[in-house]
C-alpha cells in the first residue's frame, strides 16, 4: 500500500522583515504558531497598509495589538468538527494559531490605526507621522 505524505520542510529561525518598518524581526517560536498568514505591505502619502489574507478565520478570532512600537497580528483558526464518516486522504489546509509581528515607527499615533476585517482579509491603516511624510522642496533657478 502506498502512502501519500505532505512535505513540510524543517522550520528555523524566521525572519521577517519589511523595508518600510524600522526593524527587524525574528520569530524562534514556531512550534507554538502552526501557521502564518501572507501580509501586504503598502504606503500611500499618509498611510502605511496592512493586508493580511485569514480565510476561514472568524472575526472573533482575530487580535490587532500594539506594545512598545510592535503592532502584533495573532489569532485562531479552527478546524470544523470532523465527521466519522469522512476519511480523510490527505489534509494541507492550515489550522492553529498565527502570529505576525511588525515594527512601527516610533512616531507613529497608535491610536488612530483602524482595523476592518472583510471577506477574510484584515486590513490595517496606520497613518504616517508627520516626520515621515514626504515634503515637496521648491526648485529655484539661479540666474
Amino acid at each position: 500500500m502506498t502512502y501519500l505524505t505532505l512535505h513540510r520542510p524543517a522550520r528555523n529561525l524566521f525572519r521577517f522583515y519589511n523595508p518600510l518598518f524600522t526593524r527587524q524581526i525574528a520569530r524562534t517560536d514556531a512550534d507554538r504558531y502552526n501557521w502564518a498568514p501572507s501580509v501586504d505591505v503598502s504606503e500611500t502619502e499618509d498611510n502605511f497598509e496592512v493586508r493580511a489574507e485569514l480565510p476561514g478565520v472568524a472575526k472573533d478570532d482575530v487580535h490587532v495589538s500594539v506594545k512598545d512600537n510592535l503592532l502584533t497580528l495573532s489569532g485562531e483558526k479552527r478546524q470544523k468538527e470532523e465527521d466519522d464518516s469522512q476519511n480523510y486522504r490527505r489534509v494541507e489546509r492550515r489550522y492553529g494559531n498565527f502570529q505576525r509581528k511588525f515594527a512601527l515607527p516610533p512616531e507613529v499615533e497608535t491610536d488612530d490605526i483602524k482595523a476592518e476585517f472583510s471577506d477574510g482579509v484584515l486590513t490595517l491603516s496606520i497613518p504616517k507621522p508627520e516626520a515621515a511624510k514626504p515634503t515637496e522642496i521648491p526648485v529655484t533657478t539661479v540666474s
